[in-house]
């Protein structure tokens, strides 16, 4: 009896060593996996479930941290408990993504004179500063969403949200080189930029000023680029030779134009320059998957280049009442032309749009396609000499924010794209889009319109009903 006793203590006594030698492997298996967690970047413990993927950073991001060469601090100006939840995660997701990047937070109210080493303004609550070495610079709150009037409640509202935006060009600024000036021409009727197409500028980190050439001898030495945005008056001989000047010593130039009634030769002059000229006309399209509501709304084909890599691919630009760019044979040899957009096949152009009475292609249309985007490049054969650099969009109604609305913000990507190329060279564009906190609308071209029109009035009604019948049908035979 007392050995039965003795051998059922011993069985008691393992099975409880078992349990307790378990219950401290689980344990250090649950420490390991917790520090193995812990090291684990932010992207992969934290999920992203917002429906515009608030704080997952975009590919430019990525792009601009991976080839970050110099250390740079986020200071998240914050009280304690008064943090904005989408920001916190999105620094988080910064700091994770390069190890060039350090993110800590700042309370005011224990440090209220922490701001003042950076900035004399008052610095919001949930505000950020970038800080490199003696740069830095200040990304308020505010400024990282975007608020709409609501005329239903007449209170504003957010809208959108720009915080990768806002601190992607931060941490871009604070480790330029350089900032890069983008002289902008005035004084003969130009168009004036578009908030979204400023802020892509902005973005980018180009300073933009403004030029007239009536009032100045010449271009400006610390020109980095040009812009002239569809002039509705002429340039004189004087003007238009100084701008031919300036890019015969290896300037760059963004040049957009419309079609219009009258004649401008000395605008004219400055593209023939280069060999090229303005097709006599509109372009219409042929291809109803090639337009977007009407014929001359143009959704051309893209060709990839350091200029569209922004938009090849991630969506449609659209270009309304776009003319033809021709080039000449007699061009010299030492200027090369890459086009960027392009019409299709079944595109053509009609000359007399005042008299136009169809759209309809007639006899005497050009035939397509038609360049509407390209990049004009001239080797000036002098090693002191930058080449000469134009890209010219053969309408300026790409700038025009309605139309950049309906593609969802490409034509502002696409401008960003061609001022990065030009002010900036190879170096990755900073300009992210802000992310929309509303419901995001599809961009159709008029071919798959009618084709989701189709499915939605004719043939999901018919499946019903021939659903309807065979259920009907099949319950009568019992």
């Amino acid at each position: 009896m007392k050995n039965k006793d003795n051998k059922q203590s011993s069985k008691i006594l393992i099975n409880g060593s078992y349990s307790i030698l378990l219950t401290v492997l689980l344990l250090a298996g649950l420490i390991i996996v917790n520090l193995i967690v812990n090291h684990l970047p932010v992207k992969v413990t934290q999920f992203d479930f917002s429906n515009a993927k608030l704080y997952t950073l975009t590919d430019t991001t990525t792009g601009i941290l991976k080839n970050l060469d110099q250390d740079v601090e986020l200071y998240y100006i914050c009280e304690g408990g008064k943090e904005d939840d989408t920001i916190q995660k999105l620094l988080d997701r910064y700091e994770s993504a390069s190890s060039h990047i350090k993110v800590e937070q700042i309370d005011p109210a224990l440090y209220p004179g922490f701001t003042s080493k950076y900035t004399q303004e008052d610095v919001a609550n949930n505000s950020v500063i970038a800080v490199s070495g003696d740069v830095s610079k200040v990304v308020n709150a505010d400024s990282m969403y975007v608020e709409s009037m609501n005329y239903n409640t007449y209170s504003y509202v957010k809208t959108g949200f720009d915080g990768e935006g806002m601190i992607t060009s931060a941490v871009d600024y604070v480790t330029a080189k350089d900032i890069p000036n983008l002289y902008i021409l005035s004084g003969n009727g130009e168009t004036a930029l578009g908030s979204a197409f400023g802020d892509v500028i902005s973005k980018d980190n180009v300073n933009p000023l403004t030029l007239n050439l009536m009032t100045t001898d010449k271009v400006p030495d610390d020109a980095d680029a040009i812009l002239i945005n569809t002039p509705t008056v002429d340039y004189s001989e004087e003007e238009a030779q100084k701008i031919i000047d300036y890019l015969e010593d290896g300037g760059k130039a963004i040049i957009f134009s419309n079609y219009t009634v009258e004649d401008m030769p000395n605008f004219d002059s400055i593209l023939a320059n280069y060999g090229v000229e303005r097709e006599k006309g509109i372009i219409l399209e042929g291809d109803s998957d090639k337009y977007m509501s009407y014929q001359y709304c143009l959704v051309p084909d893209i060709s990839y280049s350091a200029i569209t890599e922004n938009v090849y691919g991630n969506g449609s630009v659209l270009a309304p009442m776009s003319q033809g760019i021709l080039t000449s044979d007699l061009h010299r040899d030492s200027i090369t032309y890459q086009p960027l957009l392009t019409t299709s096949d079944t595109s053509y152009s009609k000359e007399d749009v005042e008299n136009m009475t169809t759209s309809e292609k007639e006899k005497g249309d050009k035939s397509g396609p038609f360049t509407i985007g390209m990049l004009i490049q001239e080797d000036t054969n002098n090693d002191d000499e930058a080449d000469t650099e134009i890209v010219y969009y053969s309408t300026g109604y790409l700038l025009e924010s309605n139309y950049n609305q309906a593609v969802s913000g490409s034509n502002a990507q696409l401008l960003g794209g061609t001022v990065n190329y030009l002010c900036n060279g190879e170096k990755t564009s900073a300009a992210v889009q802000t992310k929309s906190l509303q419901v995001k609308y599809l961009t159709l071209t008029d071919r798959a319109a009618n084709i989701w029109t189709a499915i939605c009035v004719f043939t999901l009604p018919l499946l019903f009903i021939i659903a309807g019948l065979a259920v009907w049908a099949s319950r009568r035979k019992r």
